[in-house]
């Protein structure tokens, strides 16, 4: 597999992280709600209800679905650099015929 940069691996994980808190939304809510106005007894008074929403992270989080966020990542990286790079083509081939003061050509119906 190809490897992915520090930044990318970054995003990858955020990406999936994003997708586990919503997909385990009802455990985080129910945490949030218990942990409001809390400070010192938070973690006494909200143990349940954190072990719930990471045990639920934890299940939607495996090395599975990270493997498979990666390779989507590296497949789509691929074909947004082929994009830029014909569109970097395109804006040299433009401005090589600006530079050589040629002009874009026109529809055959617009010649005279």
């Amino acid at each position: 597999m190809e490897a992915l940069s520090r930044r990318e691996d970054t995003e990858v994980l955020e990406s999936v992280k994003s997708d586990a808190l919503k997909s385990c939304d009802n455990y985080v809510k129910a945490f949030a709600e218990c942990a409001t106005g809390r400070t010192f007894t938070l973690p006494f008074v909200c143990k349940d209800k954190l072990d719930d929403m990471q045990n639920c992270m934890r299940d939607y989080m495996t090395q599975d679905r990270m493997d498979a966020a990666k390779l989507d990542y590296i497949a789509n990286r691929s074909e947004h650099g082929r994009q830029a790079v014909e569109a970097l083509r395109k804006s040299r081939a433009e401005r090589l015929r600006k530079m050589a003061g040629l002009k874009e050509e026109a529809p055959s119906d617009q010649r005279k």
